[in-house]
C-alpha cells in the first residue's frame, strides 16, 4: 500500500483539529450563555405575567368579599327571624333595610335583597313580580338549593329589572326550603376587564365562572357567553385547559396564532384570565435571539472560509491515500488506473493479485480484465465484461462520480465492483480511475430476501399481485410470448358465509398449492387478491398445450379434499389468452381478454376454461 503521509498533513491534522476544538468550545459556551439569558429573561416575563393576574384576582376577590359576607349575614339574620317566628312582613322591612346599606356599602346600581321566606317572594327593593314569576324556577334559587348552605354563585345574566348584566349572591336557610338572594352588578369587573387590556397587561382579560361563563370580559359583546360550549373558539380553548385541566399557565394555538394564557383562581368558582399574544409577548425576545444566532453563524462562516483558504494547498495524493485509508476496511480490494499512460496500481491487493503484478503494473485495462475473468463466477461474466468496457467509460462517467456493478464471485459471494473518478483530462476525458471491490453477499442476500417476501402473497405462498404483474410485465416487454391464465374460485362468497374464513382460507392455499403443481418451475403463479389467481406460460402458444396444462390443473384441484367441506367440490372458471409472436399491447389488454374468458366459463357448471377467441 501506498505511504503518502507526512509531516505536512500530520501538522495541518492537528492544526484542524486543534482549530476545530477551539471553535466548539466558543461556540457552545457563548450559545449556553446567551440560552441562559433568554431563558432568564423569559421566566421572568411569565411570572410577571402570573403576578399580574393573580393581583387582578385579589381585586376580584375583595369585590366578592363584600357581597358574599353581606348574603352570610342577611341569612344569619333571617334564619334567627324565623326561628323567633317573625312575620313575613318584618322580615320584609329587615330586607328593605338591608338593600340600604348595600347600595350605600358597595353597589348604588344593586337591586338589593330579596328571597323566598316561608314560601313568599319578598324583595328588599319592593319590586314586586308579574304573575308568571316562579322563584323556585329562578336559577338563583336552583343553584342556592344545590348549595346545600353553602354560598352560591350564580351565573352572570340579564335583570329584568333593571336591564343590566349583574349576578346573584344566594344562600339556603336553615329550613331547606327559604333562600336569600342579593345581585351585584358586574360594571367594575368589566370596567377591571377594559382596564387590564388598556394598560398592556394582555389582548384580552376576563373572568369565568366554574360552568365557564364569561362573567366579565375586555370585549362588552363577550359577557354572557359560555365558553365551555363555544366549540371551536379560542374562548373555549381556553376555558378548557383552565377549567377542565386546571392550567394556571399554557399556551394555545387558535387560526394560526399563538397565544400565551395566565389565570388564578378566585375563591373556588371563578378564574381570572389574561391572554397575550405569543409574538407581542415575546417577540422582541426573539429577534434579538435570531439577530445573535445570525451573527453567530456568520462569524462561523467567516472563520470558516479563512481556515479552508489557509489549509488548500495539500497535495491531491495525501488527500487520495487519505480516502483510500478511510475505506480499506470495506473494500477487499482497490487499484488505481492510469489511463492516460494504461498503468495500474496496488491500494489493496491479496496475493493471487500480486502475482499476476509481478511482472510490472502496465496494460491496466488489460490487466484488470483478467483478474475480474478468473475472480467472476460463469452467472456474472458477461455482465462484468461489458461493465469493464473502457470505450464507454468516458461516457458513462460523464456527469456522475461514480458507477457500480454487483456480481457474485468465484467463492459464491456477492461483490460489488465499482468506478470512481479520481480526476480528469482538460478535454473532459478520465485520467485516472479507482476500481474497488467490496464484498456485499449479506447486504445482496438480505435485499433479495425482502424483495422476495415483497413479492410474496403471505397467505399462500405463491407470488402476490405486484410482484406477479411486475414478472409478466417484464416478459411481455422483452417480447417473452405465452399463455395466459385468469380464473377464480366459483361460489367462494358461500364458502366464507357458510362455513367461515377459515375455511375459505384453506381452499385458497389448496388452489395455490395446485398451480405450483400443475405449471412448471420457469412458470409464473401468482394470487391477485381474494379467490382470484393467474399464471404465465411462456413459450406455450396454442390450446393443445395449454390444455394439458390446465386438465393437469383441474385434476389436482378435483384432488383437493378439505374436511369441513365434506363433499363439496371446489370449481375454478378460467379464461386464457394468448401473447404471440408480433403481438406489442399491453399485460391490461392481455388481462382484459382473460378475464372475459373467465366470465364465459362462469356459465358453466364445474372446472370449465374458455381460451380467447371461443366461446364454449
Amino acid at each position: 500500500m501506498f505511504d503518502y503521509f507526512g509531516n505536512g498533513l500530520e501538522t495541518s491534522k492537528n492544526t484542524l483539529r486543534t482549530f476545530i476544538i477551539t471553535l466548539c468550545i466558543f461556540t457552545v459556551l457563548l450559545f449556553l450563555n446567551f440560552y441562559i439569558l433568554f431563558r432568564s429573561t423569559k421566566k421572568n416575563i411569565i411570572e410577571s405575567g402570573q403576578h399580574a393576574v393573580a393581583e387582578v384576582a385579589d381585586e376580584i376577590n375583595n369585590f366578592l368579599i363584600k357581597s358574599v359576607d353581606a348574603v352570610k349575614f342577611t341569612a344569619y339574620k333571617t334564619d334567627n327571624m324565623i326561628l323567633e317566628g317573625e312575620s313575613n312582613e318584618k322580615i320584609q322591612k329587615y330586607f328593605v333595610e338591608q338593600t340600604g346599606v348595600c347600595r350605600i356599602e358597595f353597589d348604588n346600581d344593586s337591586t338589593g335583597v330579596y328571597g323566598v321566606v316561608n314560601g313568599e317572594y319578598l324583595d328588599g327593593d319592593n319590586w314586586v313580580p308579574g304573575a308568571d314569576y316562579v322563584p323556585e324556577e329562578r336559577q338563583w334559587y336552583i343553584d342556592a338549593a344545590a348549595a346545600k348552605g353553602e354560598i352560591a354563585l350564580v351565573s352572570p345574566y340579564l335583570d329584568q329589572q333593571t336591564g343590566n348584566m349583574v349576578m346573584s349572591i344566594s344562600r339556603m336557610l336553615n329550613d331547606n326550603k327559604s333562600v336569600v338572594s342579593i345581585d351585584v352588578g358586574l360594571d367594575d369587573l368589566q370596567n377591571l376587564m377594559v382596564e387590564q387590556v388598556e394598560n398592556g397587561s394582555g389582548d384580552y382579560a376576563l373572568v369565568l365562572d366554574s360552568k365557564g361563563v364569561v362573567v366579565a370580559h375586555s370585549s362588552p359583546s363577550k359577557r354572557g357567553l359560555s365558553y365551555l360550549n363555544d366549540s371551536g373558539t379560542l374562548g373555549n380553548l381556553v376555558a378548557e385547559k383552565v377549567i377542565v385541566s386546571g392550567e394556571k399557565n399554557f399556551e394555545v394555538q387558535y387560526n394560526g396564532m399563538k397565544y400565551v394564557v395566565f389565570a388564578s383562581t378566585i375563591g373556588s368558582d371563578w378564574y381570572a384570565v389574561s391572554v397575550l399574544n405569543e409574538n407581542a409577548l415575546y417577540g422582541p425576545l426573539k429577534i434579538i435571539y435570531f439577530l445573535f444566532f445570525f451573527v453567530l453563524l456568520i462569524f462561523l462562516g467567516i472563520i470558516t472560509v479563512f481556515f479552508t483558504k489557509l489549509n488548500r494547498r495539500r497535495d491531491e495524493t495525501e488527500h487520495l491515500n487519505i480516502q483510500l485509508k478511510s475505506i480499506s476496511g470495506i473494500y477487499k480490494t482497490a487499484h488505481l488506473l492510469d489511463l492516460n499512460i494504461d498503468t495500474f496500481e496496488e491500494i489493496i491487493s491479496n496475493e493471487q493479485i500480486r502475482s499476476l503484478l509481478k511482472n510490472g503494473h502496465e496494460h491496466a485495462m488489460d490487466t484488470l480484465k483478467l483478474i475480474m475473468d478468473m475472480r467472476t463466477a460463469d452467472l456474472s461474466k458477461r455482465n462484468v465484461a461489458q461493465f469493464l468496457d473502457f470505450s464507454t467509460l468516458d461516457k458513462r462517467l460523464e456527469n456522475v462520480k461514480t458507477i457500480a456493478i454487483e456480481f457474485l464471485n468465484v467463492d459464491n459471494q456477492w461483490c460489488r465492483g465499482r468506478f470512481i473518478t479520481v480526476d480528469k483530462n482538460d478535454d473532459g476525458t478520465i485520467h485516472r480511475v479507482l476500481w474497488m471491490v467490496e464484498v456485499i453477499d449479506e447486504e445482496k442476500r438480505q435485499r433479495d430476501n425482502l424483495q422476495m417476501l415483497s413479492e410474496t402473497d403471505r397467505m399462500t405462498g405463491i407470488l402476490n399481485r405486484g410482484g406477479g404483474e411486475a414478472k409478466i410485465r417484464e416478459m411481455l416487454d422483452s417480447g417473452r410470448t405465452g399463455m395466459f391464465c385468469l380464473m377464480d374460485a366459483d361460489k367462494f362468497k358461500s364458502i366464507n358465509d357458510n362455513y367461515g374464513h377459515g375455511v375459505g382460507d384453506k381452499v385458497l392455499i389448496e388452489i395455490a398449492n395446485c398451480l405450483k403443481k400443475s405449471f412448471r418451475d420457469n412458470d409464473i403463479v401468482l394470487r391477485l387478491g381474494g379467490d382470484e389467481f393467474a399464471a404465465y406460460a411462456p413459450t406455450v402458444l396454442n390450446e393443445t398445450v395449454g390444455q394439458q396444462i390446465i386438465d393437469r390443473f383441474f385434476d389436482n384441484i378435483n384432488l383437493i379434499k378439505i374436511p369441513e367441506l365434506k363433499d363439496r367440490k371446489i370449481c375454478i372458471s378460467m379464461g386464457v389468452a394468448f401473447y404471440k409472436p408480433g403481438d406489442d399491447y399491453s399485460f391490461d389488454e392481455l388481462y382484459k381478454r382473460a378475464d372475459h374468458g373467465t366470465y364465459i366459463s362462469k356459465k358453466h357448471e364445474g372446472n370449465y376454461v374458455t381460451f380467447e377467441g371461443t366461446e364454449s
